[in-house]
């Protein structure tokens, strides 16, 4: 990938990584243009996405805000990969090893759950910085944590510590920090472990209920898709013999 982006493939599991400590993990051009290419070369036998960072001091500070200054970068462009990570039909696990700040709580938030570390803090400091945080981003955040929540994230600008956000439900698990890493992979390997094409189906619905846009007919052909399919009856067969199933997404 780049030097400050690496990316994974193995055994249905994809690991995306930040690896620019010295930048916080700031993301540049060079770096959304890298997640740009990971996200479009996903292999049809990756089931679960991990974005995780190789630090333990931070996790992702968003948009790398000299870009934007210069013009080499915009919040469209990096409004354009949080959306396609939000997107992916496959289920995305944020592990928050540091601190996460700006649009790296975007990121965060953009996939479908978050593990973090314990001790660290969350903050968007745009209304800090004179900025106004992008419309995508902001319906985004509104829809997944709320008006109330969101206005103490954006507008007061607030710090959240990892204890406080887990009640508040922008992170699903708290974990230390030596064994954080070691959690988000069994969860990923028991989201490996269901059924493919169950999975898939139920996380789009879910995605356009949270979005107001529900097609009703669709969701229907999904879920009678999945009622008619090998996958179930292979499921329900393990059950009954009281072993792990053999799904094969068909």
């Amino acid at each position: 990938m780049t030097d400050t982006i690496s990316f994974s493939e193995e055994q249905g599991i994809a690991t995306l990584i930040f690896d620019n400590p010295s930048r916080r993990n700031a993301l540049g051009a060079v770096e959304l243009d890298a997640i740009e290419r990971a996200l479009g070369a996903l292999s049809p036998e990756t089931r679960v996405l991990v974005v995780t960072s190789s630090d333990d001091r931070i996790f992702c500070a968003g948009a790398d805000l000299t870009q934007i200054l210069d013009g080499a970068l915009n919040g469209d462009r990096f409004q354009s990969v949080t959306n396609q990570i939000a997107a992916l039909p496959i289920p995305t696990i944020a592990v928050l090893t540091g601190n996460v700040f700006g649009g790296g709580a975007e990121l965060a938030l953009s996939c479908d759950f978050r593990l973090a570390r314990e001790g660290i803090v969350l903050r968007i400091p745009a209304a800090a910085i004179g900025l106004c945080y992008p419309v995508e981003g902001i319906e985004r955040l509104t829809r997944r944590l709320g008006p109330t929540l969101t206005r103490r994230l954006l507008v007061a600008a607030e710090t959240f510590t990892a204890e406080e956000m887990l009640p508040l439900k922008m992170v699903d698990a708290v974990h230390p920090g030596d064994t954080l890493r070691e959690a988000a992979g069994d969860y990923a390997q028991s989201l490996l472990a269901l059924a493919p094409m169950a999975v898939a189906s139920m996380l789009e619905i879910i995605r356009q209920l949270e979005a107001g846009n529900l097609d009703r007919d669709h969701a229907r052909t999904l879920a009678e898709a999945c009622s008619d399919s090998e996958d179930v009856q292979e499921g329900i067969t393990a059950q009954r013999e009281k072993r792990a199933p053999r799904f094969k997404n068909q």
